[in-house]
């Protein structure tokens, strides 16, 4: 049976989020929040506010609030710019970094087991799939003309 391709995206949407908290619980992050903000200033710190808002579609007052939480909790260290004072550059602490480490292990230990559910021959073809998925979704996130109908 083919499913309608809007309730089978939120399906997975819904489980994949869910599953990801489960795991991020198992590694102390509380929230997905906090485990995207971790993991985004993994890849890429330092950022900035207004770099980390942009990289993650948020509101920098929201943001602020979620990055204040983890400078009190150890995790991030806020410190001006070398180059231009009036900035604020975003770090991980050593602490923050092993919590990183752990949560990625973890993801990418949930990743491997996600996918020897599907068989072997149909592998590479689902994760086709998924890169082609990814593409779509940043095109259509990128997309001015997102609430518009049709």
């Amino acid at each position: 049976m083919i499913q309608n391709p809007g309730d089978l995206l939120r399906r997975i949407t819904r489980l994949h989020t869910a599953l990801q908290q489960r795991t991020a619980n198992c590694c102390g992050v509380q929230s997905l929040t906090r485990c995207q903000l971790l993991t985004t200033l993994g890849r890429e710190s330092p950022l900035t506010l207004a770099d980390l808002s942009r990289r993650l579609n948020a509101d920098k007052g929201w943001l602020s609030r979620n990055v204040d939480e983890l400078v009190q909790d150890g995790l991030v260290n806020k410190q001006p710019r070398a180059t231009d004072r009036r900035a604020i550059e975003l770090t991980l602490t050593a602490q923050g970094q092993e919590q990183v480490a752990a949560l990625n292990a973890q993801l990418a230990a949930q990743s491997v087991r996600l996918l020897g559910h599907v068989p072997q021959e149909e592998q590479a073809g689902v994760l086709r799939a998924l890169e082609l998925l990814a593409d779509a979704l940043e095109a259509e996130s990128q997309d001015s003309q997102a609430c518009v109908t049709t």
